[in-house]
């Protein structure tokens, strides 16, 4: 049998497998075929380039041309998690642009398997976790983290693109050119330019307030942050929360569109009266006069006449509390799930943070440490409630703040710390 036939026997052997296919499975088949390293190596370069096919599809929202390539890349690679959380992705997707069940079944099917190879995996649970628990009319918009791995797997980023978080701080922190003190702003788009820009929002029972809405103009580009709050003014509550993005020049003419989701749907339920923050920067024209936010979708249900008293959270700070920093810490919700394809499960938490001091907040790090039954820790959890991009949180606003964690099954109590506040 020649190297091409051993190798095609290999691959079919593969693709007509249906179990799931362990490291010792894996290499018992090669060797019972006659596979070499080499051969073996060619095998995972073709399950290689179904992946690069399937990220391109990916790119262009061609779901169904998507599944195909990254469905013969897990065959053909089937231990390799990458392959395996990207075809997670594309269900994921597709169910949420269709909503069929199937695809949804196969999403949680995937997404088990992606914990069977990585048990510590917490996309996975979060995933699990949000497809199981449904609520009727949420879209499946994004499998946390799998925006990042698409972007470092290879998909086209456009330059005129929303960006969150993490890669503002990234961004502007070496291009924001700091005003001379006590010198107003210049109105004048030009280099070193910091120009304010107007938010134009109208939506019955949402009120967006826009704490920082500004254009900075440098020599070679331009860019908008705005770090907005969404303050839920309804009697219902908030799951999710999308809004289209139009940047306008002085005509009132679109130079440029785009959207973002003010409320992510992995987000916490935002109550009435409670508030949420988002971020953005785009890199625009210097042109920009006003933006008008548009809202496409909202997931929401009817908040109950009366909640019940939140608990409160005790917690310690790990350095000397700020005097003007003052908050108070409750729990809304708290689910610990068994997991019973492995020794594995999942605490999902919703808190809330309610500044209670007379000054803003800008920054609130917490940690929760977690223990088990022998009064063992189990792990930390870094829990951003405030973060360094987001709008300062006001004296009396409160936030929602989910926590989401894959745990050790004989897990039994948390303590919170302070990390970080001011």
């Amino acid at each position: 049998m020649g190297r091409e036939q051993i190798i095609e026997t290999y691959i079919q052997r593969l693709l007509a497998w249906e179990e799931p296919l362990t490291a010792d499975k894996l290499s018992a088949l090669a060797e019972e075929v006659g596979l070499s390293s080499e051969d073996v190596a060619a095998v995972q370069q073709k399950a290689q380039d179904h992946l690069e096919r399937g990220r391109n599809y990916l790119d262009f929202d061609c779901l169904d041309e998507a599944i195909t390539e990254l469905t013969q890349a897990t065959a053909l690679d089937p231990l390799n998690f990458e392959s395996l959380q990207t075809l997670t992705y594309a269900y994921d997707q597709r169910y949420g642009k269709h909503k069929h069940i199937e695809d949804k079944q196969q999403a949680i099917a995937l997404a088990k398997r992606c914990l069977e190879l990585n048990p510590s995996n917490e996309d996975a649970v979060m995933l699990i976790s949000a497809l199981e628990h449904e609520v009727s009319g949420r879209q499946r918009l994004l499998w946390f983290g799998l925006a990042g791995l698409l972007l470092l797997g290879g998909s086209k980023f456009t330059v005129d693109t929303i960006v969150k978080r993490s890669e503002i701080r990234q961004l502007t922190q070496d291009a924001v050119l700091e005003v001379t003190p006590g010198q107003p702003p210049s109105q004048t788009p030009g280099t070193g330019t910091k120009i304010d820009i107007p938010i134009n929002f109208d939506q019955p029972g949402v009120v967006i307030e826009p704490r920082l809405s500004r254009l900075d103009n440098y020599t070679d580009s331009s860019y908008y942050t705005l770090q907005g709050v969404v303050l839920n003014d309804s009697d219902q509550e908030i799951d999710s929360l999308q809004l289209q993005i139009e940047y306008l020049n002085k005509d009132g003419v679109a130079i440029a569109t785009d959207s973002t989701d003010a409320i992510a749907e992995n987000d916490a339920t935002v109550r009435p009266g409670d508030s949420h923050a988002f971020d953005l920067i785009q890199k625009i024209t210097p042109e920009l006069t006003d933006v008008r936010l548009n809202l496409t979708t909202i997931d929401e249900v009817p908040a109950p006449p009366n909640y019940a008293q939140a608990p409160p959270i005790d917690y310690t700070w790990s350095f000397q509390q700020p005097t003007q920093v003052k908050f108070a810490l409750a729990t809304r919700s708290e689910n610990f799930n068994l997991y019973d394809l492995t020794d594995s499960a999942f605490f999902d938490a919703e808190w809330s943070v309610t500044n209670t001091g007379d000054s803003a907040i800008r920054k609130l790090k917490l940690q929760a440490s977690f223990y088990n039954t022998n009064g063992e820790l189990i792990l930390n959890q870094d829990i951003l409630a405030v973060y360094g991009s987001d709008a300062p949180m006001l004296p009396g606003e409160v936030r929602p703040v989910r926590v989401i964690k894959s745990i050790e099954q004989d897990y039994a109590r948390y303590e919170v710390t302070v990390l970080e506040a001011e």
